[in-house]
């Protein structure tokens, strides 16, 4: 048994009245790393070697050992993970999702304590907004959701959720998935936006088969060294520079993109 991958079963600090672990400051995501993978969709053995995001919007059933079984993270070696996306749905009780958010939280501060950084997951159901807060600090400035085309309305009040929240801090906000309108969200408002993927592999094949029929001009133009070296490099799309943002219309209408649940095998 790897002793290094124990994770004891420990009851953590807590600032409010539900005794839902509080996050340490200290150890929120810096930036959005990638490869940006899902947890449950790679190999057991898969190893991110400390570096990049791992990430749960998938369908519950691929993670739902984890907080019983902690350690099934630490084997991966991520830098980062968003928390725990346990589905919160408006008509479930409170004190339900009470207990899905002590375990996101709980199992996002013993990833901390193990040198994990951590993006605070705000994608539920509208009437669990405030509650999805508990224990996340005042200040707190590292936050992920996942994008939806026909949920433009609640990415917006998630991104206002987080500013507010992050106070003067410089906002992190990552958005995954979505389709166009999403990204045209994140690119309005200095966001990060991130292709879940399998949409990063289809314009990787996309840019092959163009690469395949154009014809060279000789070995000093070497029309391979245009090519990622993974679709991994096509994942992430970083606009909190002020240059993605001007000249942008925030009331300019987004194209319609196509939409998924929580599997990111539906994104486009």
């Amino acid at each position: 048994m790897d002793l290094s991958l124990e994770i004891p079963d420990a009851l953590y600090p807590s600032d409010n009245d539900f005794e839902i672990p509080t996050l340490r400051a200290d150890m929120q995501c810096k930036q959005c790393e990638i490869p940006f993978l899902a947890f449950g969709e790679q190999k057991r053995t898969y190893d991110m070697n400390y570096s990049g995001t791992l990430h749960f919007y998938v369908d519950d059933y691929r993670f739902s050992v984890i907080y019983e079984h902690p350690s099934k993270i630490l084997q991966h070696h991520p830098a980062n993970i968003v928390e725990p996306n346990f589905s919160l749905f408006n008509e479930m009780p409170v004190s339900f999702a009470l207990q899905a958010i002590y375990k996101k939280r709980w199992i996002s501060r013993s990833m901390q304590d193990r040198g994990i950084r951590v993006l605070v997951d705000l994608n539920v159901a509208q009437k669990f907004y405030m509650f999805n807060m508990l224990g996340v600090p005042l200040g707190w400035h590292a936050f992920c959701t996942r994008g939806y085309s026909d949920r433009m309305a609640n990415l917006e009040f998630e991104y206002k959720l987080a500013k507010q929240w992050a106070q003067d801090n410089d906002l992190l906000f990552v958005i995954y998935g979505g389709g166009t309108e999403c990204r045209h969200f994140a690119q309005r408002n200095g966001c990060v936006y991130v292709n879940p993927c399998v949409t990063a592999k289809k314009k990787l094949e996309a840019a092959k088969q163009i690469h395949e029929g154009v014809l060279p001009l000789g070995p000093e133009f070497d029309i391979t060294k245009m090519m990622p070296e993974s679709h991994h490099a096509l994942q992430l799309e970083d606009f909190t520079s002020e240059r993605y943002r001007i000249g942008m219309d925030p009331a300019a209408p987004g194209i319609e993109g196509t939409q998924s649940k929580k599997d990111s095998s539906m994104d486009s």
